[in-house]
C-alpha cells in the first residue's frame, strides 16, 4: 500500500497518524468504523459502480483495489433516444402545418 501512498492521499486526504496502513482485500468478516470526523466520499469503479467511504482506511482501501474519484464520462442512451424521438415526433406532427403555411405564402405572393 505504501506504494499507492501518494494517490491514496490525494484522493482520501493525509493519512491520521493514528491509523496504520492495513490492506482488509476481500476479508468478508471485516466491518470498517465510520469515523464522524471524516468528510464522505464518493468513489467509483472502473465500470462506474459508486460507493461512499465514511473513513479513511475503508478510502485507502478502496483506492487500492483501483476505485477512484473520478466517474468515467457516461453517454445516456436513454435520454439521446427519447430527445431524437421527441424531435421525430415534431417533426412529424409540424410538417402538415409547415406544407399548408408555405403554400398560403406562395399564393399571397403570387
Amino acid at each position: 500500500m505504501e506504494d499507492k501512498l501518494t494517490e491514496i492521499e490525494k484522493i482520501c486526504g493525509l493519512k491520521p497518524d493514528n491509523i496504520q496502513f492495513k490492506i482488509i482485500e476481500n476479508d468478508p468478516n471485516f466491518i470498517f468504523e465510520p469515523n464522524p470526523s471524516f468528510e464522505k466520499i464518493t468513489l467509483y469503479y472502473p465500470d462506474n459502480n459508486p460507493i461512499n467511504v465514511s473513513s479513511w482506511l475503508e478510502c485507502s482501501n478502496y483506492v487500492y483495489g483501483g476505485w477512484t474519484d473520478v466517474q468515467t464520462n457516461l453517454v445516456n442512451w436513454e435520454q439521446n433516444v427519447s430527445i431524437i424521438y421527441f424531435l421525430l415526433i415534431i417533426t412529424i406532427l409540424s410538417k402538415e402545418k409547415f406544407i399548408k403555411f408555405y403554400e398560403r405564402l406562395n399564393e399571397k405572393f403570387k
